[in-house]
């Protein structure tokens, strides 16, 4: 369960809102005058990534809590046990710990893997993301 709580957030703030802003760039930035198509895919790529990067960050913080607090020790609680632990800690705020080092330290590593992805799928002759 730990693993899942942390895996199934990150996966689909990542995926999802990568999608969705890519899309609603493209939207706002093809009106724009100057932006030629080249620039907007790198523009739109780059960006969305970025802000994709920060709502997986986010949405996968406290289950990154949680599997943190599972493996460092041998408490023997199950699942709900430590998520009972964390929050007795602090309340929601202390499954929030850390969230500003993940943001940098794995907002970079998803920001460059999303933006792999889509020269990837350019390179293919696939439509870059959120582009139809």
């Amino acid at each position: 369960w730990a693993m899942l709580s942390k895996q199934v957030p990150y996966t689909m703030a990542k995926q999802v809102s990568f999608d969705i802003v890519a899309g609603l760039l493209y939207g706002f930035l093809t009106q724009k005058e100057g932006v030629t198509a080249d620039d907007l895919k790198w523009i739109v790529s780059v960006s969305a990534a970025f802000i994709a990067s920060l709502f997986a960050c986010i949405f996968s913080q406290p289950g990154d809590m949680i599997l943190t607090e599972t493996f460092k020790g041998s408490s023997g609680k199950g699942f709900f046990g430590i998520v009972k632990e964390i929050n007795a800690k602090g309340g929601i705020p202390a499954f929030f710990t850390g969230t500003s080092a993940r943001i940098v330290h794995v907002g970079m590593i998803i920001t460059s893997q999303l933006v792999i992805y889509d020269i990837v799928k350019q390179a293919l002759g696939l439509p870059a993301t959120g582009k139809h």
